[in-house]
C-alpha cells in the first residue's frame, strides 16, 4: 500500500475511506517525489511545487480557511520521508486563498510521534469501525457504509445525531433505530416534541426505507435553479450555471478577470425575471453576497428574497433513508443518475487540470457535471412537491 501526504486529511477523519481510496488507485512508487517505506507501507510525497531543491523548500496548495492540526501531520509526514532519504528539507509552505503558512522543524518535529502512531494504526488495522464524518456528504463509500449500519439497525447515520446527542442516547439505554419507536416517550421528556419527532421520523424513514414527511410544506412553484462552480485556490466563481424551463444555461468567466463581468451578467438576468431562485445549501447566496461586496454590485432586496435552500427545506422537513442531506444522496434516492464521476470536491482538481492544459474537453466535462447539479435541484423540487401532495391525500 502507497500513502501519500495528501492522504492523510482522509486518514485523520475517516481510515476506513482513505484504505478503500488507496485500494483502488494504481499507484507506482515513480509517482512520487520521493518515498520511504514504514509499518509495511510505503509513504510518498507529492507537492504541488519545488520552490528550492537545496535547501528543499516546497508548496502544498490548499482550499480552506486555516491551517489545522491534520496540516501539521501532513508536514510531518513530508519531514518524516525527506529526512529518511537524507534530504536537508529547509521549509514547507501551505496555501490557499485565505492563508500562506511557513512551517519548518520547530513546527513540524512536534506532530512526528502522532503521525507515526495514526499511520501504525492505519497500516496494520485492517478493519475500521463506520463513522460519520463531513466526508460522508462527497464520500462515494457512503452508500455501503449506510447499508452496513443498517443492517445492525446503528443510529450512526441518523439525521440530526451528533456526538453529545448520541452520548445522551447511549446513556438512556438506546442504541438502536427500534430503540428510538419503543422509547419515544422518554426521548420526549428528555429532548422535548419537536427533537423527538425527528428522530422517531428519521428512524422509521431507515428501518421502512422510504421518505416521511414529518412537517408540512406548501407547495413549491415553478421557478429557476442556480449552481455555483469555484476555484478556491483563487477564490474564483468561474460558473453561474443556470436552469429555466428546461433550458440549461452556463454564465461562464473564463479568466478571474472576467469573474466581475459574469457575476453582473448572471444578476442582471436574475433581476429580469419573477420566479423563486432555487439552490442547495446556503453557498450560492453566500458567495452572490461576497460578490457584491467585492465588485460594489448591488442585490436588491427583492432579489435575495427569491432565493430558496432546497436543503434546508429538506432537512426540516423530510425524514430520509440515506446517509448524508447531499444533493446527490437525496436526488439518487429518488432516482436521479449524473453523467460524470466528478463532486463537489474532485472538480476543483478537474479545474486545475483545465487551467494546467487549455484541454476543451475537461471544461466540457465540468459543464455537464453543473448542469446535472441544477437539474437535479430541479428534479428533488418536484419530488418533494408529489411527497406533499401524498400526504394532504392521507397517504394515497
Amino acid at each position: 500500500m502507497v500513502i501519500s501526504n495528501k492522504d492523510i486529511k482522509t486518514i485523520y477523519f475517516c481510515p476506513k475511506k482513505a484504505k478503500l481510496d488507496i485500494q483502488n488507485e494504481n499507484r507506482q512508487l515513480s509517482d512520487f517525489l520521493f518515498t520511504t517505506e514504514v509499518f509495511g507501507c510505503y509513504l510518498g510525497v507529492q507537492v504541488d511545487e519545488v520552490l528550492s531543491d537545496n535547501p528543499l523548500i516546497v508548496k502544498i496548495l490548499k482550499s480552506g480557511k486555516k491551517i489545522s492540526e491534520y496540516h501539521m501531520l501532513e508536514g510531518a509526514f513530508i519531514a518524516y520521508v525527506a529526512e529518511s532519504n537524507d534530504i536537508d528539507l529547509r521549509e514547507i509552505i501551505f496555501e490557499s486563498t485565505y492563508y500562506s503558512v511557513s512551517i519548518t522543524r520547530t513546527n513540524w518535529r512536534h506532530y512526528i510521534t502522532k503521525l507515526l502512531s495514526l499511520l501504525s494504526y492505519f497500516c496494520e488495522e485492517s478493519e475500521f469501525k463506520i463513522s460519520k464524518t463531513h466526508l460522508c456528504r462527497l464520500c462515494k463509500y457512503s452508500g455501503q457504509c449506510f447499508h452496513e449500519t443498517v443492517n445492525l439497525e446503528s443510529l450512526t447515520f441518523i439525521q440530526g445525531i451528533k456526538g453529545k446527542t448520541l452520548e445522551k442516547l447511549n446513556s438512556m439505554g438506546i442504541t438502536s433505530l427500534r430503540d428510538i419507536i419503543s422509547m419515544y416517550e422518554k426521548l420526549k421528556k428528555e429532548f422535548g416534541e419537536e427533537k423527538a419527532q425527528r428522530l422517531y421520523y428519521h428512524a422509521n424513514s431507515i428501518i421502512e426505507n422510504k421518505p416521511v414527511l414529518f412537517k408540512k410544506v406548501d407547495k413549491l412553484s415553478d421557478g429557476i435553479y442556480l449552481d455555483i462552480e469555484s476555484y478556491t485556490p483563487f477564490d474564483f466563481d468561474y460558473l453561474f450555471g443556470v436552469l429555466e424551463n428546461g433550458r440549461y444555461i452556463p454564465f461562464l468567466a473564463t479568466d478571474p478577470s472576467k469573474e466581475r463581468y459574469t457575476f453582473e451578467n448572471i444578476v442582471k438576468y436574475l433581476e429580469k425575471r419573477q420566479q423563486p431562485i432555487y439552490h442547495f445549501h446556503n453557498y450560492e447566496i453566500m458567495r452572490f453576497k461576497k460578490l457584491s461586496k467585492k465588485y460594489g454590485v448591488n442585490l436588491s432586496k427583492e432579489l435575495l428574497s427569491r432565493f430558496v435552500d432546497v436543503y434546508k427545506i429538506y432537512a426540516g422537513h423530510v425524514a430520509l433513508p440515506i446517509p448524508s442531506y447531499s444533493l446527490k444522496s437525496i436526488a439518487k434516492f429518488f432516482g436521479f443518475n449524473w453523467r460524470t464521476d466528478i463532486n463537489g470536491l474532485s472538480v476543483i482538481n478537474y479545474y486545475r487540470e483545465y487551467l494546467a492544459t487549455n484541454n476543451k474537453s475537461i471544461l466540457k466535462e465540468i459543464l455537464k457535471y453543473n448542469e446535472d447539479d441544477v437539474r437535479a435541484t430541479e428534479f428533488i423540487v418536484k419530488k418533494l412537491n408529489e411527497l406533499s401532495e401524498i400526504n394532504e391525500n392521507g397517504g394515497n
